[in-house]
């Protein structure tokens, strides 16, 4: 709605010369006014500016209604506005020339927002008229805001619904199933995998199909802050806890209440931490840095690390009993070279989403990119293949996408590969070549070939050669 043109009021009042005067009246304080003398004939209108206006937008900004239109009675009109879904939104002031108390209740029981006894002060329409206006206003600032946080939690839950997280291989399709069947829960969640195999992803997925989607969701990076900084950010501090503590601060827990909280990297942790760690995972209770006052939050807590915990805990570095505190559910997430059949899944899915976002037609791989795809080990996962494909898609130029547009790095490690095949299919050939001269006997093949028996028997098993 522009919010410079002038407000529309839609008086309904079946004498005409009460609807002369108000329209003088508003136009003069430059409302746009609009009349009916009949509340047939206020419906028709309201729903006419229904059809004209956008989707959504209320067509009249207040209605001034008398109670008595010849033979109806206005309070019915009231009634059928407060019933509908959109026109509800409207102010209704009510115009009557009987002002007992019980009459009065009776307009505002049927949904009228305020009344004015006729004959009445001109000055006390406008003020009431003004007053109707800007509380209409703040609703439907207050009704936009909660449309666009409902559309915002729709397409959080879209995006992370675990239907949504890529993979089609084996492994994956468990992880979806485990998800299903442990959002649902307030179990404690550990998630491990290799950076960039989307462990906040999972987290996501867990808390938008919970009953908790409604409620925060907070991530807290335990890599990203030293030890007094790190108890801070997941617990809060109160004012002058330490230098530079002006105020106090709400931790990551607190704000995650009714929620839940994803710690992220939870094995750079300090030991010391994690003794503060411990309590608020198994009681829920904590202090805030330089605080006596014992807090208690209601959250579900997801840990997500790319070490070896039990590692950590053989040399020390990491609590036994926080380990299984978290652990309660495990979640391992295969790192993208153990799962190739979902390389080209993602790849494509990462092609259209990249296409689209930078208004470009690309529809396809190359052979030759595919395989290269499929023979890089991706150290970095699925975070490595869509940077790969976001960098693809804007280097490309055709409705595919061809080796020249791939990073350098990914073609040199490509050729490395292919040279280091290359020379792998001739040794095993000069191998067999020999062996075939020497009717298959080592000793004689070992000296001819230069090497010792014992590298031949396992450059042998290595090719697969036998003489059968």
């Amino acid at each position: 709605m522009d919010r410079f043109r002038p407000k529309r009021v839609l008086i309904i009042d079946d004498e005409r010369d009460t609807v002369e005067m108000i329209t003088i009246l508003l136009q003069t304080e430059g409302y746009q006014v609009f009349s009916a003398l009949s509340g047939a004939e206020a419906m028709r209108f309201l729903e006419a500016e229904r059809r004209k206006s956008p989707e959504g937008e209320v067509p009249i900004d207040l209605v001034l209604l008398d109670v008595m239109l010849g033979d109806e009675d206005g309070r019915n009109i009231c009634q059928k506005i407060k019933e509908d879904d959109l026109l509800k939104f409207i102010p209704v002031i009510i115009l009557t020339v009987r002002s007992t108390l019980q009459d009065k209740l009776n307009g505002l029981n049927l949904g009228a927002d305020d009344y004015l006894t006729k004959p009445f002060i001109n000055e006390e329409l406008l003020a009431k008229v003004k007053v109707m206006l800007r509380i209409k206003d703040l609703h439907d600032e207050l009704r936009k805001e909660r449309n666009k946080n409902i559309l915002l939690t729709q397409a959080l839950e879209k995006r992370y619904s675990f239907g949504n997280i890529i993979g089609k291989s084996d492994r994956m399709q468990e992880i979806y199933e485990l998800i299903s069947d442990i959002s649902h829960t307030d179990s404690t969640v550990l998630i491990q995998g290799e950076s960039g195999t989307g462990k906040e992803l999972i987290a996501r997925a867990i808390h938008f199909n919970s009953p908790r989607k409604s409620k925060p969701f907070i991530v807290a990076n335990c890599s990203a802050y030293s030890q007094n900084l790190l108890e801070s950010e997941l617990f809060g501090h109160e004012k002058g806890a330490f230098t530079g503590a002006i105020r106090r601060k709400s931790g990551r827990f607190e704000l995650a209440h009714g929620g839940t909280i994803f710690l992220d990297e939870i094995g750079e942790v300090s030991p010391p931490t994690q003794i503060f760690l411990l309590r608020v995972v198994q009681d829920h209770r904590f202090e805030r840095v330089g605080g006596e006052e014992t807090l208690e939050v209601d959250v579900r807590v997801i840990a997500a690390t790319n070490k070896n915990l039990m590692e950590e805990m053989k040399k020390g570095t990491f609590r036994e009993d926080l380990y299984y505190r978290l652990n309660v559910i495990p979640i391992f997430i295969p790192p993208l070279r153990e799962r190739k059949d979902d390389i080209s899944f993602l790849a494509s899915h990462f092609l259209e989403k990249f296409s689209q976002e930078k208004g470009k037609k690309i529809v396809d791989f190359s052979p030759e990119v595919m395989e290269i795809f499929l023979a890089h080990t991706w150290p970095g996962n699925v975070r490595e293949l869509e940077n790969v494909i976001e960098h693809a898609v804007i280097i490309g130029k055709k409705d595919e996408i061809y080796s020249k547009d791939l990073p350098q790095y990914l073609l040199q490690k490509s050729a490395q590969t292919e040279e280091l095949a290359t020379l792998q299919d001739f040794e095993r050939d000069l191998i067999l070549k020999t062996l075939k001269e020497t009717n298959w006997n080592k000793h004689k093949a070992s000296k001819k070939l230069k090497i010792n028996r014992s590298t031949l028997y396992g450059k042998m098993r290595r090719y697969g050669l036998s003489k059968e």
